[in-house]
Parts: structure tokens; sequence; C-alpha cells
């Protein structure tokens, strides 16, 4: 007889064994936040000192049952002090989960921050002996540590307001928590004062009123610049948006997304806004990362990103949003096939299976990160020879290269995609 197909299923002995040598790793990664150590421990020095965060080789697991599942793999990217980054993905590509690992709020104890490093740009630290401006590695920063680093230096913005405020007390009493955490020398008069300013800022109109509301008594716009004056409220200067305008209408979203532009200008702090919406995207932000299965596929500038995209994922998603001339008649673009199974994740490129243009050397080892020009990075096989003509020529001089023929396919390809897109308009 001929053996049966297990497909995706596990035998109780191998779950057991798969549960046991999770607690043993979820109990040495909790052991290494509650450790008691020297400043110099968990200090690095920052590789560009204009940036205000530095993220290098992200791994974030999730230990299940059924195997570790690597939510966030090898994720790197920078966010430039006074600028806007946007996240973009589709769900479950690990944009929420970057976005608390670096806030150390990932849920515990079964997701794990297991590797790399997260550098934030602290102006409390100072240099080094070499002249290097230092930062905290959150990584490596003790949990005890981290309580003077969220909601002072690093605050976030949650995607649903009415979850993230808590329905049994005043919108004062959370906002003034905020004020007597991070600013202990304040009286209760002028924390209160401090918080109604905060509410002013925000573009609330009545804000003592709305002081001494419950969150239920407030609309879904009212509750989201809530969330935006507590996040306001420790003088952060790294603003984190987990799509703030998800659960509000066209309406409110464009509000919310010109106080957050506003308050970015005045404040002068960085945000990184994550979010479904390519809108969003091109008119907020001034830098885009393109994540994919908990990796970053491409990244550039917004520019580049909407006008010349390179990844085939990347093409597929700008493809597959509506536009206002687009004939009701024919359906929604839609890339074909399913994300790996992030449990077992393949050798190669994730996006193989899915993509047009997939040709044999994608087969092969996952694509590393390409350089096509000193801004716009991307993760593809296509993309090879044109990154390699872009590498730096070596101090002994020599003539440049010429243009490889794959290389004029490529701008050529762009050329008739462009066309197509005006003949479709």
């Amino acid at each position: 007889m001929k053996e049966k197909n297990k497909g995706n299923y596990i035998s109780l002995r191998e779950s057991r064994k798969i549960i046991k040598e999770n607690v043993r790793q979820m109990k040495y990664y909790e052991s290494l936040k509650r450790r008691k150590l020297d400043i110099s421990e968990y200090t690095v020095p920052m590789k560009n000192p204009d940036n205000i965060v530095e993220i290098e080789d992200l791994e974030t697991c999730f230990f299940t049952d059924t195997g570790t599942v690597k939510s966030v793999h090898g994720v790197s990217f920078d966010v430039p002090k006074n600028k806007v980054v946007g996240v973009v993905g589709e769900s479950g590509c690990g944009k929420s989960v970057t976005s608390l690992s670096i806030m150390q709020l990932v849920q515990a104890p079964q997701g794990q921050v297991v590797g790399g490093q997260i550098r934030f740009n602290s102006s409390e630290l100072g240099y080094d002996d070499k002249g290097r401006k230092l930062a905290y590695d959150i990584v490596r920063t003790p949990t005890q540590e981290m309580y003077n680093i969220r909601g002072k230096d690093i605050s976030m913005i949650f995607q649903d307001p009415m979850t993230s405020l808590n329905p049994v007390f005043t919108i004062g009493y959370q906002l003034d928590e905020v004020s007597f955490l991070h600013r202990p020398n304040l009286s209760k008069a002028e924390i209160k004062e401090y918080s109604i300013e905060m509410l002013k800022k925000v573009g609330i109109s009545m804000p003592e009123h709305t002081y001494k509301c419950y969150p239920h008594e407030l609309s879904g716009g009212m509750r989201q610049r809530v969330m935006i004056a507590m996040a306001l409220a420790g003088d952060p200067k790294l603003i984190i948006a987990d799509e703030p305008t998800t659960a509000l209408d066209v309406t409110i979203q464009a509000q919310i997304l010109e106080l957050l532009r506003e308050l970015q200008r005045t404040q002068g702090c960085s945000i990184m806004l994550i979010t479904h919406d390519l809108g969003v995207i091109a008119e907020m932000a001034d830098e885009v990362v393109i994540m994919y299965a908990g990796r970053v596929i491409e990244k550039g500038t917004v520019h580049e990103i909407f006008h010349n995209p390179l990844h085939p994922y990347n093409i597929g998603l700008q493809k597959s949003k509506p536009l206002i001339t687009s004939s009701v008649s024919e359906p929604l673009y839609s890339i074909p096939g399913q994300v790996p199974n992030p449990i077992n994740l393949p050798d190669h490129c994730y996006f193989m299976n899915r993509c047009n243009r997939c040709m044999e050397r994608c087969a092969g080892a996952y694509p590393e990160m390409r350089q096509v020009s000193p801004t716009h990075s991307v993760a593809c096989h296509l993309y090879a020879d044109v990154a390699a003509e872009n590498k730096p020529q070596s101090a002994s001089g020599g003539s440049k290269k010429k243009k490889t023929p794959f290389a004029k396919n490529r701008v050529k390809y762009i050329e008739e995609r462009r066309i197509e897109q005006r003949g479709a308009k």
C-alpha cells in the first residue's frame, strides 16, 4: 500500500518535541530581557548619525506548537531624521511585527526577537572615544531600561484606538498617565494643563470637555486624535503609526494624515508609517520600504518606488490598485498564487511561484539586496547585472562598462508599461 500523504500534519511525538524545544528557547530569551547589564553592553555606534533608527538583519520569531514562524527574517532599513518612511506590504508580511520589535512589544513569551540590531539614536548617550554617535541596541536593551525609552523617545499610534484606550478610565486620566511617567517634575495641575494643551494641538475643539469623557463617548476620528495626543505627550523623536486611518472614513482619514504631516514638520520628529494604502504612501512618505513574507524586497525614495518599480511584486501591487479611469466591466487585477508557509520557508526567492518573470536563476539561493541607484535597491535576480554596473569604480580607474542587453531590456520593459498605463487612462 502507498503511504498516505501527511501534508502539513505532524505526529504527537513530533509535536511534543517541538513544544519542549519551544519552552527551552522561550525561557532563554525571556531571561535575557531580565538581565542587569552595564549601559556599555547595550549601546553601539550608529553607522549614520543622520538616522534616528537603523534596523539591520532583524529576526523575530513566534514559537508555535507546529514549528517556528519567522515573521521577520533579515529585515534591514533606516529611518532618517525628520523624514516619513512608509512600510508597505500585504497582510502578514511582517510590517506590524517589525514596528512592535522596535518598541519591544512583541507578544511574549511566544514572540521573541532572536537576532539582528535595532540601533536607536538617543541624544542622551553622546559619542564614544572614536567620535562616533552612540545608540541603544534595542534588541539587547533590558526591559527595565526600555520603560524609559518607550513612550518618551519612541511612541506608537495603534491601528484601532477603541481597543488601545481603556474603556473604564477617562481620556484625561490616560493622557495624564503618560506625563506622570515621563515628566515626574510636574505637579498634578501642570500635568492636567499639559494634557489639555496636547488635545488642542491635535485639533480637538473642546479639549476641556474631551478631557473628562470616556472613550465610548467619542467618535472614531476623535479617538484617533486622542491616540496621537498620547503619542506626542512624551515629545518623541520617532512616531510609529500602524495603519492609523484604517477604521476611518475618507474625510476623517484626510484630516488625520494632514495632522500627522503638520506635527512632523512642527515637532521635528520622524514617522514610520505602516499602511496598505498606496495612495497614502504616495502622498505622505519620503522613502518607501516594501515587504513580502517577512523580508524587505525593495526600498527607495517615493518617486523611485512609484515611477520606476522594479520588483515584480511591487509592479503587481501597483497594478492591483483601482483607478478612477478603470473600466467597471474588467475585474481588478490580483497577484496569482499564495504566500509561502512561514514555518517552512523555501531557500529560493519567496515570490518565485507567483512571478510572471521567473527564470532558472530564481530557483537558486535567495536573492540578496542589490543597489540599482544610490537610493534604490531591490532583492531580485532580474537586476543582478544592473546592480553590478552601478558598483563604484576602483581607485585605479578604468573605463565604464557598457550597458548590457539585459539593462536595455529592463528600460524597454518599464517604458512599455508606462505606455500601457497611459493607454488605460
